[in-house]
């Protein structure tokens, strides 16, 4: 079982969280993390999962408004995907979510995770795009929640 914790933003461990979303996202692409603006995760609940101090896997959730959230920047070290780590992080999410009176999450995803986000009840919406900030292709992707969401 892996246990997600919240990361104070500016904080050691919130620094993993960049280094690690740096590595995985945006350095395959030629590209920095620190030409990103990071400001809006101030007001964020910033994710992570940590084996004692080495981080594992990160997210960040933004309230939206009253009734909708979004999914930032999910992302997991390339050595441990399919182990749990970014389902752990998702689910946490929804819980967190569905205690704020969240009905609906959503979250561009990559092409290439789209079927880990189909597993866990998210459906694709709208056209396929190229974002400006991670020049792959990328699919907007929803899910309402429900109690039920809560116990799975």
């Amino acid at each position: 079982m892996h246990t997600v914790e919240e990361v104070i933003f500016g904080s050691n461990r919130y620094e993993k969280t960049v280094h690690l979303r740096d590595e995985v996202m945006r350095k395959p692409l030629g590209l920095s993390i620190k030409n990103d603006d990071l400001s809006f995760e101030k007001q964020a609940t910033v994710l992570a999962v940590f084996d004692n101090d080495q981080i594992l896997g990160t997210g960040i959730l933004v309230f939206e408004d009253e009734s909708t959230a979004k999914v930032c920047f999910l992302c997991v070290k390339p050595d441990l995907q399919k182990s749990g780590i970014g389902r752990a992080i998702i689910n946490d999410i929804e819980k967190r979510s569905l205690q704020n009176g969240i009905k609906k999450i959503y979250l561009e995803s990559r092409l290439t995770a789209m079927n880990f986000y189909k597993k866990l009840g998210y459906t694709e919406y709208g056209e396929i795009q190229m974002m400006k900030i991670a020049p792959v292709q990328h699919i907007k992707m929803e899910k309402i929640l429900s109690l039920q969401t809560a116990q799975s």
